[in-house]
């Protein structure tokens, strides 16, 4: 049978970031698949559309992906990209995840005008993020710093710190420093036993439709299996705990030059007075021992209620 010629057309928001992060992945699929034309379809998301609401109050993460996907179940596109932290654990019916690219750095920074560390920030200073999970792990961290919200996209966040001067100190991912072409901006990472990452972050989700057999072979090459593991990992302990965007959890998987993965999760009350966490290390062939053993471990130190503890006033 002759191969398919059919071009391939990749459905992205419109951010800069979603855009250099698609454009790889075109470019990786031209490399691949040079006689097949490979375009891009940006699409605004309803994320994009409420930049100055809470995430939470809108409806979650699910903004982001949601009208992304619908491109793909209507056939207007045939992969989608996202940012894998982005989209919802329980994925969309008749839809795959195709692959998973080889990870960026994982860790949060921080940035400044002067390239300052979170240690030496200077008591009171304002600090921009409007995640829950940023937000209560660095309280606990730094008390006396004044967290306050930031939406935006990348530029946007960063400007508010270095030109307009609204705020002293942005956290940001730094994988996406890197992909926008800011990698220069003056920013320290963030250790993960201090903030532990969410799940997936810094990892591309390459999104098809299930039944489309075609799309699928093209992808598979991009596929990184250490990073598809570790990604898989961490999405299973917030399936196991019901989490979502309301809910301040970090889960980092990573596999050493060994081959022996780290699973590491931390759950924190709403207002991150109270914390748990656990981390399991084994071979990454049974990582999902490692990923039974945080769960329970989580559950049985109280998880559950400090999930289900209501938010500040």
């Amino acid at each position: 049978m002759r191969p398919s010629r059919r071009p391939i057309v990749i459905a992205t928001r419109q951010s800069r970031l979603a855009l250099a992060q698609a454009n790889a992945v075109a470019n990786a699929l031209r490399r691949l698949h040079p006689s097949i034309e490979v375009s891009l379809l940006p699409i605004e998301s309803r994320g994009d559309q409420l930049r100055d609401h809470p995430l939470a109050q809108d409806g979650g993460k699910g903004l982001f992906t949601t009208t992304i996907e619908a491109a793909l179940l209507r056939n207007q596109a045939d992969v989608a990209v996202h940012s894998m932290k982005d989209l919802p654990v329980a994925l969309t019916a008749g839809l795959v995840i195709a692959a998973t690219p080889k990870r960026g750095d994982a860790r949060d920074c921080l940035v400044t005008a002067d390239g300052c560390a979170l240690d030496d920030l200077p008591r009171g200073a304002t600090v921009g993020t409007s995640s829950f999970r940023r937000i209560t792990q660095l309280r606990r961290y730094r008390a006396d710093l004044s967290f306050q919200p930031m939406r935006g996209n990348v530029d946007t966040r960063i400007d508010k710190v270095v030109k307009t001067n609204e705020y002293d100190a942005a956290v940001l991912a730094a994988a996406g420093l890197t992909r926008c072409g800011l990698g220069d901006q003056p920013h320290q990472p963030i250790a993960t036993d201090v903030c532990v990452p969410a799940a997936g972050q810094a990892a591309l989700a390459i999104q098809c439709r299930a039944d489309d057999h075609v799309t699928l072979r093209r992808c598979l090459a991009l596929n990184d299996s250490a990073t598809s593991a570790c990604v898989e990992a961490e999405r299973a302990v917030l399936a196991a705990l019901g989490a979502d965007c309301h809910t301040a959890i970090g889960a980092y998987a990573s596999v050493d030059t060994a081959g022996r993965v780290t699973l590491q999760a931390r759950v924190l009350s709403p207002d991150g007075d109270e914390a748990v966490e656990a981390v399991a290390t084994g071979p990454l062939r049974s990582v999902k021992r490692a990923i039974k053993s945080v769960i329970n471990d989580l559950v049985d130190q109280g998880a559950d209620d400090l999930l289900k503890a209501p938010a500040p006033a």
